[in-house]
This record gives C-alpha cells, sequence and structure tokens, in this order.
C-alpha cells in the first residue's frame, strides 16, 4: 500500500532526505500545530480523568 500511493512516496520533497523538512506541509503553522496538539492532549486527560473518577464513585457506592 505504501508503494501504491499516488504521487509515489519517494517522489515527494523531503520524504528520504533526513534534512527537516521546510515549509507548511501540513497547512498549519508550528504555532497552530502547538495549540491543536495541546488542546487535543487537554481533552483526553480530562476524558480519562472524569473516567477514572467515575469508577472510583461507582466502587465507593458498591462497597457502602
Amino acid at each position: 500500500m505504501f508503494f501504491l500511493s499516488n504521487p509515489q512516496v519517494w517522489h515527494l520533497p523531503g520524504t528520504w532526505s533526513e534534512s527537516p523538512i521546510e515549509g507548511p506541509y501540513l497547512g498549519m503553522t508550528s504555532s497552530q500545530l502547538i495549540g491543536l496538539a495541546a488542546s487535543l492532549l487537554i481533552t483526553l486527560f480530562l476524558a480519562f480523568s472524569f473516567y477514572i473518577l467515575e469508577i472510583r464513585n461507582s466502587k465507593r457506592k458498591i462497597s457502602s
């Protein structure tokens, strides 16, 4: 699947080079990318925390 991509991945600029890719290939600046990653991580952390708290509360109710 990797080698059947169109355009072929080895023809894309910066794909096989060891130097970092220059330019907005993702369509976002680095600050926008950091903001997106932070908002996703904070959302996941809050959801996980809420899940853990709900499990603890349900165990307390069952044991009481």
